[in-house]
């Protein structure tokens, strides 16, 4: 019989994102950046918020690399109508329940008691943090798609071809925004298309670079064995670090600085590179690591 395949040190990365994720919304609440409801003259300390604002310049990213390494395990050896059948249950019901049971309760809350008013209600109040499952459920329905055709080709590319088409799409999300709004329909004109636009398309274009790493890194061998090697995983591990420290010098700036487009699209690469090569260095550690749970 065919061993199992289990990897317990994702198990435990995954884990570990969460609790920083808890510790992350916590912080939120004594730092000069949010305007959340929770005010004291005494408890304000922008440094513990800004310690683990850091982690939000990957969090997320690692989270889909790893959802699409697990996702392909599942696709190659169950198939598409397992994968899906799973997808609903675990991914689309959650999603829907959420909003249903959570957000809109909290809608009727603020408005029923004062905090907000219905027409300034947005479809970004009902789906809140359920974002992440909305674009997980997104992400899922590519997998629909001949992705490991499309991949199996783009491995075969030259690696400035790669590195063009990653540029690309990179930019996608943000270039169909701005023609959008330069030859469709003024932002401020649409705002529910344009937030569903976030929501759907974005964010999934986003996301899902991070979540085809992962698949990718599941099914090559080739890509595992450049995980495996230890001067370019240092290398990646020295970028991240630097990346990751650059953008904790600007916490606070970013909202208020009015940037060009072409400042915009050398952040936006930033911001991508560092994400990237954080969730690798991550997602290399606790591979390789296969930390085992306590038999005790």
């Amino acid at each position: 019989m065919k061993k199992k395949e289990y990897y317990y040190g994702l198990d435990q990365l995954r884990a570990i994102l969460m609790l920083v994720g808890v510790m992350l919304h916590t912080g939120s609440l004594v730092n000069d950046y949010y305007q959340w409801n929770y005010v004291s003259q005494y408890y304000q300390n922008a440094a513990i918020h800004d310690f683990i604002y850091i982690t939000h310049f990957f969090r997320m990213e690692t989270f889909f690399m790893i959802a699409g390494f697990f996702s392909a395990m599942v696709l190659i050896k169950k198939g598409q109508a397992y994968f899906m059948d799973g997808r609903v249950r675990r991914v689309l019901i959650p999603l829907i329940s959420s909003i249903l049971l959570i957000n809109m309760f909290e809608v009727w809350f603020s408005v029923s008691h004062g905090l907000k008013n219905w027409a300034d209600v947005k479809i970004s109040d009902f789906i809140v943090h359920s974002w992440f499952l909305l674009t997980l459920m997104m992400i899922s329905l590519m997998c629909l798609l001949p992705v490991d055709r499309f991949l199996d080709w783009f491995g075969r590319r030259k690696i400035w071809t790669q590195s063009a088409m990653l540029l690309f799409y990179m930019f996608l999300p943000y270039g169909i925004r701005f023609v959008m709004t330069r030859f469709v329909v003024p932002a401020d004109d649409a705002p529910l298309l344009y937030s569903m636009l976030g929501y759907f398309v974005e964010r999934t274009l986003h996301y899902s670079i991070y979540f085809f790493l992962g698949y990718q890194l599941y099914r090559s061998e080739r890509l595992k064995e450049i995980m495996r090697n230890q001067t370019i995983y240092r290398i990646i591990a020295l970028v991240a670090a630097i990346g990751l420290l650059y953008q904790y010098s600007l916490i606070g700036e970013l909202e208020t600085q009015q940037r060009s487009i072409a400042n915009y699209a050398v952040m936006l690469v930033v911001v991508h590179l560092t994400a990237l090569a954080t969730s690798w260095t991550l997602f290399g550690f606790f591979f390789k690591a296969h930390f085992r749970p306590s038999e005790a």
